[in-house]
């Protein structure tokens, strides 16, 4: 009989908060949806297997995923606040 190794997922925090951040999710918590951290995975995953593609070095990846944590922290609640102040930036014409 296997078991499980604990190991095995060691240093995916950053990649699953980065996807839910970039999906919407508040990290203060009580806002977000399934379908947007999924949108979240999908350009992540996206982004990660470009990386590959274009043999870019593992630690340099980490900091391109990095970056887009910190933008999309910086960003998001710079949508928010425009929602709430009734600049839709999400009309459609």
């Amino acid at each position: 009989m296997t078991s499980g190794q604990p190991m095995t997922s060691i240093g995916y925090e950053l990649i699953v908060i980065s996807a839910c951040v970039l999906g919407g999710v508040s990290l203060k918590g009580g806002i977000g949806k399934i379908s947007y951290v999924v949108a979240g995975i999908l350009i992540l995953g996206t982004v990660e297997n470009a990386m590959n593609l274009l043999n870019i070095s593992p630690f340099s990846q980490y900091v391109v995923r990095g970056v887009i944590l910190l933008a999309a922290v910086i960003f998001g609640p710079l949508q928010t606040k425009s929602q709430t102040c009734g600049l839709n930036l999400n009309r459609t014409f």
